[in-house]
């Protein structure tokens, strides 16, 4: 099988030939070790090449305008917006925490401009990636979500939390412009066509608990989630949701939207996966669950070994399972684990598995 057709296989809930392996590669440090060079942007031919490098199967791919991202390069503490009007300073690569949004209040909102969605820039990466996808990889789209948006982009998260109480129309308001603005820019991706399927990032917990109660999810970002998913599933493309924390209490809710995978499972916020691969059999998809703030910096091999292989055993079995840290490749990881990595799933990840 190809990459692709290795992803694709097990993201539709089938048994490949083995495991597939997806990461966000966020690592200078592993694209100095394997690429020779560091760049200064994202940029959609080096992660490509990246990935094919390092012998994953699918490459994260977003949309630019993805915020956080930068689109053109800044010293190391300076201080900028972005289209967003989203204020940035410099500290990370590639994605960069705000500082300052742009809506604190109704007469924010009154004068703000989203921006323009068809720019020659738009589709920059993923017409890169591409280009140097010249082992078939699955190619991930990336966007963002309602939340995510709402929460950091658009407002902040105290903003936000205050004015779904002071005046939730603006917060539904604002959901349907970013909604109608993402949907505009998919179909454009649609359109320039390689795209095999798209992942929405968007993070609604934390370590141990959702970052708003249940109902306020329900209420005010998951009637936009599910018409988000169920526009990409009408332009014929699976979904992968991105989702950091512990999420037990809405779960079940976004498997009903239609996703077909959940990103990254994370170890560190309760997330078993054993249960998810159990209880959502058949339904959804599991991607991630290797610690990467402990596991994959340990400087013990066998730490790694021994979860890889839990992994495997808990959700690999019968297919329908992509190992993966459980957010993405970082510079606190030593570049041999993450080969190690990579070895060991394609070790021990081949079916039929040890256990079947």
């Amino acid at each position: 099988m190809t990459s692709r057709e290795r992803f694709l296989t097990a993201l539709s809930g089938k048994t490949p030939d083995r495991i597939p392996i997806m990461e966000h590669l966020f690592s200078l440090n592993l694209m100095q070790a394997l690429m020779g060079y560091k760049t200064v942007l994202y940029d959609g031919k080096t992660q490509a090449q990246l990935a094919t490098k390092l012998g994953i199967d699918g490459i994260w791919t977003p949309i630019n305008g993805f915020c956080g991202i930068e689109e053109t390069p800044h010293q190391p503490n300076e201080i900028y917006k972005d289209e967003w009007g989203v204020t940035y300073k410099k500290n990370g690569w590639p994605i960069i925490a705000q500082i300052d949004t742009p809506v604190k209040s109704r007469e924010d909102w009154a004068h703000y401009q989203l921006p323009e969605v068809n720019t020659p820039y738009r589709l920059r990466i993923l017409r890169d990636v591409k280009l140097a996808n010249t082992e078939d990889l699955a190619v991930v789209l990336g966007i963002l979500g309602p939340f995510t948006m709402a929460s950091w982009y658009i407002m902040d998260f105290e903003t936000l939390s205050i004015t779904m109480y002071t005046d939730p129309d603006l917060v539904h308001e604002i959901n349907e412009a970013v909604l109608d603005w993402t949907l505009q820019v998919l179909r454009l991706a649609a359109e320039e066509g390689g795209i095999d399927c798209v992942q929405i990032s968007d993070d609604w917990g934390g370590t141990h608990s959702l970052l708003i109660s249940p109902d306020d999810f329900r209420t005010f970002f998951m009637p936009y989630f599910r018409r988000l998913v169920q526009s990409i599933k009408d332009l014929g493309l699976p979904v992968i949701m991105h989702n950091d924390g512990r999420i037990w209490d809405v779960l079940d809710e976004l498997v009903d939207c239609g996703i077909d995978a959940l990103h990254p499972v994370e170890r560190a916020a309760g997330m078993d996966l054993k249960i998810v691969k159990e209880k959502y059999n058949g339904h959804l998809v599991p991607i991630g669950n290797i610690n990467n703030k402990i596991t994959m910096s340990s400087p013990n091999p066998e730490d790694i070994k021994n979860e890889v292989l839990e992994c495997i055993k808990e959700a690999g079995l019968n297919g329908g399972y992509i190992i993966s840290t459980d957010h993405s490749i970082h510079d606190l990881m030593p570049v041999e684990n993450v080969l190690y990595l990579v070895d060991l799933v394609k070790k021990y990840g081949k079916y039929p598995l040890f256990d079947e």
